[in-house]
């Protein structure tokens, strides 16, 4: 019987994702991390927590990935669909997704930290005077409290150091993700083919040696048989000659021990019509 559809859904042979997971299985996985991050990002637009988003620091891009990350929903969702249908159109799509998603996020971590330099003298800049003038008439989006708690903290150093380090991480596994989605549209234009398996592949050499039956013949070549006259410890090459069978049996005694009183008998008469 053929192999269940089932078991088959990840049967091609397209790499691995994280070392460990079948890249089809890895992908669709991806599509979930993706759906996690726009709900983050839809709490960060509903509250403007600075904690639920990754930038912050520079007021002129403050909303920017929160907004781009928060398409992701629909985004993943087509992605996931095109992972389960093998649809590269969905799959490509999603990718597209994942690029702007990473460029948005290279931009926003230049002019963060661009702001950040200016943090240790933050509270006596001018920037800060007037942003202070602009939160007294009540305009407070235009005032940039993360860095006036880490200017009055004075925790400036740590907060850039913090910041590269976690933006690293935090862009390094999104374009991870991004390579190993991209690799597997790649294989989806290719269309990369199923192997054919009738549910014994995955025994490996024995395990098909033992379901038909019959002996490995790799056996022969690693250990070699001794002919049969070797064991046999000089036994005659040729079978079947009555003579050989006398001459060897000592004139006969051999043979007549052997054989019934009838056959003897014949066997006698036969020898002295020869001689």
């Amino acid at each position: 019987s053929c192999a269940d559809p089932q078991a088959m859904a990840f049967s091609r042979d397209m790499g691995t994702c994280c070392m460990v997971l079948p890249l089809k299985l890895g992908v669709g996985l991806i599509t979930m991390f993706v759906f996690s991050q726009s709900l983050m990002a839809i709490m960060a637009l509903l509250t403007g927590d600075i904690r639920f988003q990754g930038n912050g620091y520079n007021m002129a891009f403050y909303r920017l990935p929160s907004t781009v990350n928060a398409l992701g929903i629909c985004f993943a969702f087509v992605g996931l669909l095109g992972v389960y249908d093998d649809n590269p159109w969905m799959v490509k799509l999603f990718n597209r997704f994942q690029l702007v998603k990473l460029i948005v996020a290279a931009v926003t971590m230049v002019a963060d930290f661009w702001t950040l330099r200016k943090c240790d003298g933050w509270l006596e800049s001018e920037e800060h005077l007037q942003a202070s003038q602009f939160g007294s008439t009540g305009l407070e989006q235009q005032q940039n409290k993360a860095l006036d708690m880490l200017a009055e903290l004075h925790v400036c150093p740590w907060a850039r150091w913090a910041y590269l380090i976690g933006f690293s991480v935090d862009f390094g596994i999104c374009a991870y993700f991004a390579f190993k989605s991209f690799l597997y549209e790649s294989y989806l234009y290719s269309k990369v083919p199923y192997p054919i398996d009738f549910g014994f592949e995955r025994h490996g050499a024995e395990g098909r040696w033992q379901f038909y039956g019959v002996k490995d013949p790799r056996i022969d070549e690693r250990h070699p048989v001794k002919l049969l006259a070797d064991d046999a410890g000089g036994a005659p090459a040729s079978y079947g000659s009555t003579q050989e069978a006398l001459a060897s049996g000592a004139g006969g005694d051999g043979l007549s021990t052997s054989m019934p009183q009838g056959r003897r008998g014949v066997v006698g008469s036969a020898g002295a019509a020869r001689a």
